[in-house]
């Protein structure tokens, strides 16, 4: 084994870096790692490709236990998740944490929980060169009239995977209520400074709590050409279905916490959509279904709500039915335990429309997608129990914006 040139190993192991559930394998890396010393290197290299830290202390000590291979180890980070508590303002959570970033230089995605923490002009600068390279931003921020969102997508203009808020932590509210900051007008100096909006291009972007109107327009501001993937998760309210309505013809993507009213408003403008995910939807829903579905969509996925007293699976059949591009229909799986005549009937229309019909219970859960490797997203497809969609394909077939990830 000893004798396997580690270029070959890590590509043979870089094969089976992803487990089924799309998420990386550590349990198999760690036992590689163990085989030899041959072996030791490649494995490590992958088993730091994406690192969530407990505790930042002890990960910025490893990294600076040996010059060489911490550099070597932190030249391998490409996904960092870390949470920084400042507790008090003499606390060094913020400066460590600032201090791994700027070791870790290949980092495209971070996902970063802030809580207690204001950011200093010092700091935002640190920040600002450390975090250049950066294409994806998870972002939660627990605190009081908050201006960490504009201060962070001001300093990374190169953002274009953006999520508010964390699964991590749903009890957490996001208060953003600051506006959006003021740019002074330098035409006329005495003329009101104007508000302006992010310099990001945002192409896919998760809400999973929805900030403020006006801090809705000051993000998409400048991604009206760019957005394509559109995850909410929460009910919209009409100021911001307006917000994102000049956003919708040009989505392929939607995925909605809630089948209600606006979100109805909101699915009819996307004309172009490829995928539905809807996660929590009412049988029968209080709006129809097959008439508010675009006819461009090619992947249906819906988390069925769990009400065996008035549940009828007609809608969904009609749903079906209305779809003249429909190529997967996935739902979880209660559906065929509780209403399995009905079931029989659903899955006897998919089969005459050669839709491939899915039964998957992950359907509703937020996986953090990690894009490390390209090569591995070409080689997706459906996969066990629905996890892979028809927009993981699209997502791997759009090379241009891998090679940006890259």
């Amino acid at each position: 084994m000893s004798s396997i040139p580690p270029e070959l190993l890590f590509c043979v192991l870089e094969n089976v870096y992803y487990t089924f559930k799309g998420t990386p394998n550590y349990k198999l890396l760690k036992i590689c790692a163990q085989v030899c010393r041959t072996w030791s290197g490649p494995a490590q290299s992958l088993l730091f490709r994406s690192v969530k830290l407990g505790n930042i202390h002890a990960f910025h000590a490893a990294l600076l236990s040996s010059e060489a291979r911490g550099r070597a180890l932190g030249n391998c980070v490409q996904t960092l998740d870390m949470s920084i508590v400042q507790y008090n303002p003499d606390s060094s959570c913020l400066s460590t944490g600032v201090k791994i970033l700027q070791a870790c230089p290949q980092v495209y995605k971070l996902v970063l929980g802030l809580y207690g923490v204001d950011l200093g002009e010092e700091i935002l600068e640190k920040l600002r060169v450390a975090g250049q390279g950066l294409k994806a931003l998870s972002l939660v921020y627990y605190g009081t009239q908050s201006p960490i969102l504009y201060q962070l997508l001001s300093i990374w203009p190169n953002i274009q995977v953006f999520k508010i808020g964390s699964s991590m932590f749903p009890l957490l509210p996001w208060d953003i209520a600051t506006p959006p900051p003021l740019q002074s007008n330098a035409d006329d100096a005495g003329e009101l400074a104007q508000r302006y909006g992010a310099e990001i291009c945002v192409y896919d972007l998760v809400l999973s709590f929805m900030p403020t109107p006006e801090a809705l327009t000051w993000l998409l501001a400048s991604s009206a050409d760019s957005l394509r993937i559109l995850e909410v998760r929460e009910s919209m309210s009409l100021t911001e279905l307006n917000v994102l309505a000049r956003h919708a013809p040009r989505l392929r993507s939607l995925r909605l916490g809630f089948y209600n009213a606006h979100s109805v408003a909101l699915l009819r403008m996307c004309t172009a959509i490829e995928e539905l995910v809807i996660y929590a939807l009412d049988l029968p829903p209080r709006c129809p279904l097959a008439p508010n579905l675009p006819s461009s969509i090619e992947h249906l996925s819906l988390r069925i709500q769990n009400d065996s007293h008035r549940m009828t699976l007609q809608p969904v059949i009609d749903a079906v039915d209305a779809l003249p591009n429909l190529k997967v229909m996935a739902c979880n799986g209660q559906v065929r335990r509780q209403h399995y005549d009905e079931y029989a009937m659903l899955e006897s229309r998919c089969r005459i429309r050669g839709v491939d019909m899915v039964l998957s219970d992950a359907i509703g859960r937020t996986t953090e997608w990690d894009c490390s490797s390209l090569a591995e997203h070409q080689k997706w497809g459906f996969g066990e129990e629905g996890r892979r969609t028809i927009e993981w394909k699209r997502r791997a077939r759009d090379e241009n914006f891998w090679r940006q990830l890259e």
